[in-house]
């Protein structure tokens, strides 16, 4: 055999295993689970608080006013320094309380000295917001990377175990969705995802980043869906997993009618947020 033609062979040969290996590594979870009860909402990010700031992200007048509208809700979750599990984005109180200190090194009593943006309202307990919510709107549920999967991910689910209304669990900790892998399959979960480059807290180093950003951690978490960062989304493994293997997609944070149009029509789960989906730009 000609000598040209068997390193051709071997060249076909290698790029076929790593098209399978790579198919083979972000693949989603199989089954691929049913989506049928979320597919029906658009959600509100953090729930449907206000760009005047008179309704506060992830707060229950936010929650109360996601369910009468209509809505679906994504909120994020994580824990008081006494290991309670409470509902808000970030670590610091900062940003929303005006106070430079970490979520994770107050008490649940001391921090519910704080208010959010000024108003009446207050970080709530995982368990108060469940309580507004009472299943009447499904949840895409964030658990944040700050503290420690294997406490974090078990507090949730002694909460989380007996509601009834429909969710499902995100993360851009691979280990926290991994935990739902192995102890809870059952359940409906996704790996969030961006264009990290390696500077970000979530992925700290540019392989991880890399490795991350293209969905290689599935094959270790298995996530049943992707949420990706909507400006990213054309990834080619996204775009591969979402398109061939149906892997089910979820879009963030979609702040126009334009941006909501195009994941929609993609059959994303959509994560909204200052506007209200199915409303041109023009009308807000």
């Amino acid at each position: 055999m000609d000598c040209l033609l068997i390193i051709l062979i071997v060249i076909f040969a290698l790029a076929v295993l790593l098209t399978l290996a790579w198919l083979f590594c972000i693949a989603p979870a199989a089954p691929r689970g049913d989506f049928s009860a979320l597919q029906a909402y658009d959600y509100a990010h953090r729930g449907l608080h206000e760009q005047d700031r008179s309704v506060p992200e992830n707060s229950l007048a936010g929650f109360r006013a996601a369910v009468k509208a209509g809505y679906g809700i994504e909120w994020d979750l994580q824990l008081t320094k006494d290991k309670k599990v409470v509902v808000h984005h970030d670590r610091s109180l900062k940003r929303m309380c005006g106070a430079d200190i970490s979520i994770g090194d107050l008490t649940y009593k001391e921090l519910r000295q704080y208010r959010l943006l000024d108003t009446e309202e207050r970080i709530p307990l995982f368990s108060e917001a469940l309580k507004v919510v009472g299943g009447k709107t499904p949840l895409i549920i964030e658990l944040k990377g700050y503290d420690d999967a294997d406490m974090l991910c078990p507090l949730v689910w002694e909460i989380l175990k007996d509601y009834r209304g429909d969710y499902c669990i995100e993360s851009f900790d691979p280990r926290i969705v991994a935990w739902f892998r192995k102890y809870h399959p059952h359940v409906l979960r996704g790996q969030l995802m961006g264009h990290f480059t390696g500077k970000e807290p979530e992925f700290n180093s540019a392989i991880k980043a890399f490795f991350a950003r293209n969905l290689w951690t599935n094959v270790w978490t298995r996530p049943h869906f992707e949420a990706y960062d909507l400006h990213f989304r054309q990834n080619p493994s996204h775009r591969v997993a979402c398109d061939l293997l149906k892997m089910q997609e979820v879009s963030w944070t979609i702040r126009s009618a334009e941006e909501y149009r195009i994941c929609k029509s993609a059959g994303a789960l959509c994560i909204f947020e200052f506007i209200r989906p199915e409303i041109t730009d023009e009308q807000y």
